[in-house]
């Protein structure tokens, strides 16, 4: 751009035709792919006179190219730099009737703008076609960038002299040729190559964004489509929400959120919505997946519509039906069952487009040879197997599997080919032949949701058609632009990987260009029926919506127009806090007023009386009204004395008195006055006020000369000493020196707080001034006075200083303030040795009876939020349906019952103290009662010996205290934790597949107990309780089987423990305990296997040579149990379950190889790809083989029973699908 406003001169002519340089337009100025021209103009400047030149800036005339008059801008010296400077700057043409150049200038749009492509050349005259130099470019002209060009077109010294690459230099005798090409361009969209600053989408498009609150990109594209389908967002309105908050109702705030899209002309922040969802920050910065979101969001929704009008909508919107079939080709047997669907999951590797994704969804597989089919009532038979669809609802939402998982390489990869999405599609063919559905069942396509990046770093967004037309719009968080169709499905099929030759031949742009392409791709695309088409995108006006909503919406716009304006106009105000002595003697926390950083202490022990009166004052507002307003609020008499300080927040972050503020000059302005105490620049100013005859000194006189009677110092007593200050003045005589006790330099304000042990309560007691030089043994004479208490000597009373978090510390009575280091603002609390210890009122436990231990307790008080375990089922819980029936009073303590609750505790509080607080509001022994802890990763039982603090987190604070749970025990405590902790996994088809239990049991329980509990809890037959092997894993590693009559005090605790219904292994293992009791054999082993195993050491098995025999111990054997056992690439990579396998005699490799298949549970296709090798026993020790290298022919020879013997290893190695499939870093819920 060229340089802001100088002088500018014009110079030269334009040439009546332009010069020939023998190219053509096209040559000079290559067209840009996909940009549509309007026009093209060429025009030439001839300067005569280029020495002549003594100015900084030149322009040409200007020439008329469609809508706009064009000159040159031309530096000779440069435009801060040593090359000569050129740009070239379009004119809208005004109002042809307008009289002068100004008043045109007046009629030009300020919104104009021109998109065009343009080439500068400098020619020699006379010589133009052999010598010249140019150069191109393209810009968005607007109001407030008008020019563009090159700030270093060409250096000085080679346009005046000859160089190694042009035999003349560019000027002839000082003459000079500039020539201009320019090529204006359509913009269908309106924002070709803006920079969107200041950028309205509500102007440019009708819609407006969402704003995005660190990762939220997701949720913002995923809305939008939801705001979109027209149809849908009106169910939402529909949806009654009258009496609901929005912080805690999903429905609520996307009625809000939808109607703000609706109105708003701005961006949306998505807080409210995802504070409903119960997120907080880290989730909000945390990328989840749309599906899941999708999903989650859908089945909320559908339960707020049961029993309302709109129960199922969502279900005839969304949910369509398709049909798993195996249909028999030799007979008339099918076997089918239909299930719905809210969307489909489309296959994208290795497919080109959307069609072969649905033919590859809905592919017949062939069952026949040995896959064939069962047939009920006809046996084995080869059968078709696939899916169909039944029904294909109105919107049609189709993830595209972009993101899958690499078992190669052990992690999630993002598949970014290209893959290809039509506009329109038929699905009819798709359909089942006998569905009702009316054919033919087109879609057309209404928004591509996309994802540009790699699979760790990313961004969402979404391309919708708002309407029927034919216009598209990028929704991009905050900001929405129309774009072409081009930018809706070329930009996002994704990219094939191109050869590396390729790639080494592209520029660094080219290869950024390329790079984007490539991970820039549609993973959602919805699709709406043609059929329902104009039904479902029906615009939705006010009437459509909720008039409590539109209230709330109105009323917040309100709020935050007027909270802007309050903004706007804050430095013409100041904001005054007020506190004074009533605030401070209904306060119970530490510091002297309520302090954001200590509000643990005060939290639930105030009753609103310690908040501070608020005024907005002019800063132009004299002192005299500002005094008057203050008094008048706090119901002062205007004739009072009253003092002014300004608060402050130490270095130590506590809040205290920090010096006086100077209201003495009446008819000063707030501004003035602050501005002489340096506080003009703030926009908040805390002041405490300070009324001299509520001094403690002056109200100790006041009772002790029976002027005033009162027990303590309350609100009463304040409200009668500030009406009637004068008279009780005037009544002290002798006294009213007390009145000026303080007035000197040395005399120091500060606050005195009395704990009240009979209420466990610390309040404030009132302010005092102090001389540095006195006793602090007479502020206790003054005290002891003041609170009432016959018969008190000063041994009794203990003052110490509140100092900040952590410390308090005592003072000497002996000691003068000044060496105690008491000054302005501190606060001493006022403890009374012996004081009414046994009349002590509070109910919660524990009991402090020293101050020091209450404040320790204010430091550390922490909210517990209680609520009672639901549905649980352990063996030691007592049930609801129990605890109604139970009459008994030794476990039952009297007193009102809760489900939940809230208590406020030391943090450090011991289990039994914090039993005996839960029971007071649960009605449960404490002896009975269990409590947990719950964090994400689980709940956390509460020992009985342990603190509180052993379960919160070490640094922490009111916000990250984890809420908390009880339930009633059967048996004590103390007996439960003696309990056993033991974590069963439950295999039923397979072994990758588990359902886990967990079960508490003594040490002396019997796995023949523990199974009766196993089958209370799943529901299994006795037949298949007497076919169970329980077996041991620790390390991934098999450890042993579980005989029934074993103990549990005899299974290592860090064991894991499985089950499943095995009857060959459990037959052979109970056989096998038979053999391990007889005397071991060590010569058991033949010749032949000594002969056969020559080969192992070099590495290879040769399978082919003859049988390898072995003779067993029992000869009747007719079975081995073996251990199998699964690794990844390496053995130190142990995963998974390890477990028994029964290997047959005379079987064959492939056969034993199809039944271990059977028993793992992978799919055929998946096992294959499984690694298998063996650990077996020979004479010389344990060696390993792999079964990798060997043909089918070879492997049918083999027999594991004859290489094998009991206890050896098959190994499997492959990636650890469980760990695979649970890897996400943290599961996606909408928590209320």
């Amino acid at each position: 751009m060229a340089a802001a406003q100088e002088e500018t001169k014009l110079i030269g002519t334009l040439a009546a035709e332009p010069i020939d340089l023998e190219k053509s337009f096209d040559d000079i100025l290559p067209p840009l792919s996909e940009q549509e021209t309007l026009v093209e103009g060429v025009f030439t400047w001839q300067i005569d006179d280029w020495y002549g030149m003594d100015g900084n800036k030149y322009v040409s005339p200007r020439f008329k190219i469609g809508d706009y008059e064009w000159d040159i801008l031309l530096f000779p010296n440069g435009n801060r730099n040593k090359g000569i400077a050129l740009y070239i700057e379009p004119h809208p043409l005004g109002n042809s009737t307008a009289d002068t150049e100004e008043e045109k200038e007046n009629e030009v749009n300020k919104d104009w703008y021109c998109c065009a492509q343009f080439s500068l050349v400098l020619s020699r005259p006379d010589n133009d076609i052999e010598t010249n130099v140019s150069n191109k470019s393209h810009h968005r002209f607007d109001a407030a960038d008008s020019d563009w060009g090159f700030s270093n077109f060409i250096d000085v010294n080679h346009l005046r002299y000859a160089t190694k690459n042009r035999r003349e230099p560019i000027l002839n005798e000082g003459r000079l040729n500039l020539t201009a090409y320019v090529r204006i361009l359509k913009d269908p969209t309106g924002v070709l190559w803006h920079n969107f600053m200041n950028y309205d989408s509500k102007k440019e498009t009708g819609y407006v964004g969402f704003k995005n609150q660190g990762a939220t990109c997701y949720l913002n594209s995923l809305l939008q489509s939801y705001f979109f389908t027209k149809y849908f967002r009106k169910l939402v309105y529909e949806i009654p929400t009258d009496n609901e908050s929005p912080n805690n109702s999903v429905t609520l705030a996307l009625q809000k959120a939808f109607y703000q899209l609706q109105v708003s002309n701005d961006p949306l922040d998505t807080l409210e919505l995802t504070r409903s969802f119960g997120w907080d920050s880290g989730d909000a910065f945390q990328q989840h997946d749309v599906q899941e979101l999708n999903r989650i969001l859908m089945d909320r929704l559908e339960n707020k519509m049961k029993n309302t009008p709109v129960e199922g909508y969502l279900n005839d919107l969304f949910v369509g039906k398709m049909k798993s079939f195996i249909k028999c080709i030799n007979v008339d047997y099918e076997s089918s069952r239909v299930e719905e669907f809210w969307d489909l999951q489309m296959n994208v590797k290795n497919m080109k487009n959307l069609t072969e994704s649905f033919e590859s969804y809905t592919e017949i597989e062939l069952m026949n040879g040995e896959n064939q089919y069962a047939a009920q009532d006809f046996g084995l038979q080869d059968a078709e197997k696939g899916v169909i669809f039944e029904y294909l609802p109105p919107v049609l939402h189709l993830q595209l599997k972009r993101f899958e998982y690499d078992f190669n390489y052990d992690q999630l990869i993002k598949i970014n080919d290209r893959y290809e999405f039509p506009e329109t599609i038929d699905l009819s063919k798709f359909l089942d032949d006998g569905s009702k559905q009316d054919r033919p069942v087109t879609y057309n396509l209404h928004g591509v949701l996309v994802h540009a990046g790699d699979i760790s770093t990313g961004h969402y967004y979404t391309m919708i058609k708002p309407n029927a037309d034919d216009k598209w719009y990028r929704f991009d968080d905050e900001r929405v632009w129309q774009v072409t169709k081009s930018q809706v499905f070329d930009e996002n099929f994704g990219l094939n990987r191109l050869p590396d030759e390729q790639l080494r031949t592209m520029t660094r742009e080219q290869y950024q260009n390329y790079l984007l392409a490539r991970h820039t791709s549609a993973y959602m695309l919805v699709y709406i029926r043609s059929d329902r088409e104009e039904e479902l995108l029906q615009p939705v006006t006010k009437a459509d919506v909720p008039q409590h909503v539109i209230d709330r919406v109105e009323k917040e716009m309100k709020e935050r127009a007027i909270r802007e304006k309050e903004i706007r106009d804050a430095h013409l105000y100041v904001t005054l806090v007020i506190y004074n002595v009533k605030n401070f003697i209904n306060y119970h926390g530490l510091d002297p007023i309520p302090n954001e950083l200590l509000k643990f202490s005060y939290q639930d022990l105030t009753n609103d009386k310690e908040q501070p009166l608020t005024l907005k004052m002019e800063r132009t507002a004299k002192i005299e009204d500002v005094c008057k307003e203050i008094k008048e609020h706090l119901n002062i008499s205007n004739d009072a004395p009253a003092k002014y300080w300004r608060m402050g927040t130490r270095q130590n972050n506590t809040i205290r008195i920090a010096e006086r503020v100077n209201f003495d000059k009446m008819d000063v302005t707030l501004e003035t006055a602050l501005m002489e105490d340096d506080s003009t620049g703030n926009s908040i100013i805390n002041l405490y006020v300070e009324e001299p005859y509520l001094d403690l000194r002056v109200l100790s006189a006041f009772k002790g000369d029976g002027i005033v009677n009162f027990q303590e110092v309350d609100d009463g007593l304040i409200d009668d000493v500030r009406i009637n200050f004068d008279s009780y003045l005037s009544k002290l005589g002798r006294n009213n020196e007390v009145l000026k006790y303080g007035e000197s330099e040395s005399c120091k304000l500060i606050f005195i707080k009395y704990f009240d042990v009979c209420k466990q309560q610390l309040s404030g007691l009132g302010y005092t001034r102090i001389d540095e030089d006195e006793t602090i043994e007479t502020l206790a004479k003054t005290l002891i006075r003041l609170i009432n208490h016959e018969n008190l000597t000063l041994s009794q009373v203990s003052l110490y200083e509140e100092i900040n978090l952590g410390n308090t510390y005592p003072v000497s009575l002996k000691c003068h303030f000044y060496e105690a280091e008491i000054g302005t603002g501190d606060i001493l609390s006022l403890e009374i040795t012996g004081d009414g210890v046994n009349e002590i009122t509070a109910t919660d436990v524990p009991v402090y009876t020293n101050l020091l231990d209450y404040y320790n307790y204010l430091e550390h008080r922490v909210k517990l939020r209680f609520s009672k375990v639901s549905n649980s089922n352990d063996d030691y819980t007592v049930s609801d349906d129990e605890n109604e029936h139970k009459k008994t009073t030794d476990q039952i303590t009297s007193g009102p019952s809760s489900d939940r609750f809230d208590i406020w505790v030391h943090a450090n509080i011991k289990y039994s103290e914090l039993a005996e607080i839960v029971s007071k509001n649960t009605s449960i022994n404490p002896a009975y009662l269990k409590m947990y802890a719950i964090y994400s990763n689980g709940r956390i039982p509460l020992k009985s010996k342990s603190t509180l603090s052993d379960y919160l987190m070490k640094d922490y604070n009111c916000n990250v205290i984890p809420p908390f749970q009880f339930e009633e025990l059967s048996i004590s405590l103390k007996e439960f934790e003696h309990l056993r902790p033991v974590k069963f996994y439950w295999l039923k088809e397979s072994y990758i597949h588990y359902q886990s239990y967990e079960f508490e049991v003594p040490d002396n329980c019997s796995v023949e107990d523990f199974l009766q509990k196993i089958q209370t809890k799943i529901g299994f037959s006795d037949e298949e309780k007497n076919k169970i092997l329980l077996w041991t894993n620790s390390g991934f590693e098999f450890r042993g089987v579980l005989p029934r009559d074993s103990f549990f005090k005899d299974v290592s605790k860090d064991y894991l423990l499985f089950g499943r219904i095995l009857p060959e292994e459990l037959e052979l293992f109970n056989r096998f305990e038979e053999y391990n009791s007889q005397p071991a054999n060590t010569s058991d082993y033949s010749v032949n296997l000594d002969e056969n195993l020559k080969s192992v050491n070099d590495g290879v098995v040769d399978l082919s040579s003859s049988t390898i025999s072995r003779q067993h111990v029992n000869p009747e054997d007719d079975g081995h149990l073996i251990i199998v056992s699964q690794y990844f690439k390496d053995m130190e990579n142990r995963h998974g379950i390890s477990f028994l396998f029964n290997i047959l005699p005379n079987e064959p490799f492939p056969q034993t190889r199809d039944r271990l298949h059977k028993k793992f549970g992978l799919g055929q296709k998946e096992f294959s790809k499984i690694k298998l090798g063996i650990l077996f026993s020979t004479p010389q020790g344990k060696s390993f083989k792999s079964l990798q290298n060997y043909s089918d022919e070879e492997l049918e020879r083999l027999v594991l029973f004859d290489i094998m013997s009991d206890l050896d290893v098959i190994f499997l190695d492959h990636p650890d699908r469980l760990r695979s499939h649970n890897s996400h870093d943290r599961p996606m819920v909408i928590k209320n």
